[in-house]
């Protein structure tokens, strides 16, 4: 038995264009024709709630303009308009284009936005943050409601610089209150912000965490790889539990993308589903032209297709090593045994493809192979594709992964893309990945591609099953999920996530059956306070978790150096200095 720790994911939260990660709701709205009439109305509360469409008044519930309404009757009956507030759609012109230049210039007018109507900054003291910033305050406390236990007691149990937090953008703040204004400023004749620059930063997102939420000194950092870079931090993250130098650890990302300048520089790459070529599209496709573009097909991840649509994104999960959860009762939704990540070799352009993702997917695929055994591996995986909606990707990527298919024994790996719902988030999008993975873990369901009815003639799929409906099985069959992700430059990750059923019981030959038993007894108030977070924010409550100026450490009086340790006040245990 190996006894280097479990690196186990204990809570996860966040936003994107389908709605709020935590009691995996973004995910239901994906497969939401799934669902059972009572999860289904769960998500249309959770969505009608963000949207400020209804508010609760004591245990009655109004609408925004006052009129009562039967709660269960209202959400039934307005439905399509809710769900149409989601995921990839038409730009809202106030929002993110107020002067035009995507719309009207550019037109390029679909992208992944949260849910219309849903102001971050009402939720807490945003003091001009920006959006990026807004969604990594939202997200984390999100992920802390669902986690289930007070971070105080974690913090009582473990060194204070036992913690690591990594997170970060991988464009950086672009709107107004970061880079975007400081560029813009001097040229619209106004004077640039004293914050313009620094929150603008790629990794603030980390240091928003650790400045304002979780008050943490530990470890922190960013690995920024381009579209790959949550995983690139799932990679520290997991190499950091398992060394032993950190035993919890968040990893994250949050992107505003939906920008002008980033839509037009997309745009000038070629890269981008716009219009004129979209409208194209459904021409060939035989598809009505006479309404404009279709949104909801604007990423067609393998078929036929012409670009990548822009979204927006903040995710995270909390990892734990093994000892430390079942010490604390947390909660466990998968592990996470294996990140890899190359870079290509020498390229012909710093956008084209490489060989690098080969040796992602292939390590990840042994791993695989070795931990769950060659029939489970064959029969009881599938992969969330990075899928961007590009001519280049679908030809690519599916080589990659029929090739590995192939190695393996694999006849049929089921293959997803959740882009084709979400849009491209870049930093956060195998965090998308992977909060839909868990999903399945929960409803037994892999979304399909929605916005396609078959692949294009050029992908490669002789052992590939590649979704274009849903794949409902028992929640437990899949035993694990590999997800994938390249990015431009040559920054190329696959993780192997492993599902919390298989997750524990590896556990229970690890452990003993007393250690077991009084896991399972604090198990049960962790999972009562998740559902209390998730009962709150159905109402609008999100317990949005924001310490500005609270118990600031000064260095002449809050800390105490000795040769063995470090002494900070407010923390029950020292940091230990290592001879």
């Amino acid at each position: 038995m190996n006894n280097k720790p479990l690196a186990l994911i204990t809570g996860f939260g966040g936003i994107n264009s389908a709605g709020r990660s935590s009691s995996h709701l973004s995910y239901k709205n994906l497969i939401f024709d799934s669902l059972q009439d009572k999860d289904q109305l769960e998500v249309l509360q959770d969505l009608a709630v963000m949207e400020g469409k209804i508010e609760t008044i004591g245990r009655s519930w109004e609408t925004v303009s006052g009129d009562s309404i039967e709660l269960k009757k209202f959400l039934r009956d307005n439905s399509d308009e809710i769900r149409s507030k989601t995921m990839i759609r038409k730009i809202d012109r106030d929002t993110y284009d107020p002067e035009g230049i995507i719309l009207d210039k550019i037109q390029a007018s679909a992208a992944g936005q949260l849910p219309s109507g849903f102001d971050l900054s009402s939720l807490y003291q945003a003091r001009q943050h920006p959006k990026g910033l807004q969604m990594t305050v939202f997200g984390m406390s999100d992920a802390l409601g669902q986690l289930g236990i007070e971070w105080e007691e974690i913090q009582d149990r473990i060194n204070p610089d036992e913690v690591a937090v990594f997170s970060g953008s991988c464009i950086g703040q672009l709107d107004k209150y970061g880079f975007g204004g400081l560029m813009q400023s001097r040229l619209k004749g106004s004077r640039s912000s004293s914050k313009n620059l620094a929150l603008g930063l790629v990794e603030m997102p980390a240091d928003f965490i650790n400045a304002y939420i979780l008050g943490s000194v530990g470890r922190t950092g960013h690995c920024v790889g381009a579209c790959a870079t949550f995983l690139y931090n799932l990679q520290i993250g997991k190499e950091a539990i398992e060394s032993g130098s950190s035993r919890l650890v968040v990893v994250g990302a949050s992107e505003a993308a939906i920008t002008p300048e980033i839509v037009d520089g997309f745009y000038a790459m070629g890269a981008l589903s716009d219009d004129k070529r979209m409208l194209e599209l459904q021409a060939q496709q035989n598809e009505s032209i006479e309404n404009g573009p279709n949104h909801l097909k604007a990423c067609r991840p393998f078929a036929n297709n012409i670009g990548m649509v822009l979204a927006e994104s903040s995710q995270f999960i909390i990892l734990m090593d093994d000892a430390l959860a079942l010490e604390v009762g947390a909660d466990i939704y998968g592990s996470v045994p294996s990140v890899s990540s190359h870079s290509d070799g020498y390229k012909s352009s710093i956008s084209g493809p490489g060989v690098g993702n080969y040796i992602t997917v292939s390590k990840c695929a042994s791993e695989a192979y070795k931990l769950i055994g060659a029939q489970a591996f064959k029969t009881k995986t599938f992969v969330h594709a990075h899928g961007t909606g590009t001519p280049a990707n679908r030809t690519t990527e599916s080589h990659i992964l029929n090739e590995v298919a192939k190695t393996f024994g694999i006849k049929a790996w089921p293959v997803t893309a959740v882009k084709s719902y979400l849009g491209h988030s870049m930093a956060p999008a195998s965090g998308d990945q992977l909060i839909t993975a868990l999903g399945t873990w929960s409803k037994g369901v892999i979304p399909g591609i929605h916005s396609i009815d078959e692949v294009a003639n050029d992908v490669h799929c002789s052992n590939l099953n590649i979704l274009t409906e849903h794949e409902e099985k028992d929640p437990e069959f899949f035993e694990a999920a590999l997800l994938n992700a390249k990015g431009f430059g040559g920054n190329n990750a696959s993780a192997l996530i492993i599902s919390p059923s298989i997750t524990k019981k590896i556990l229970k030959e690890k452990y003993s059956s007393p250690k077991i038993k009084s896991y399972q007894s604090k198990l049960n108030a962790t999972q009562k306070k998740s559902q209390k977070h998730n009962k709150s924010c159905l109402k609008g409550k999100y317990n949005v978790v924001y310490k500005f100026n609270e118990n600031v450490l000064l260095g002449e009086t809050d800390i105490k150096i000795t040769k063995d340790s470090i002494s900070l006040k407010g923390y029950s245990k020292d940091i230990k200095l290592k001879s």
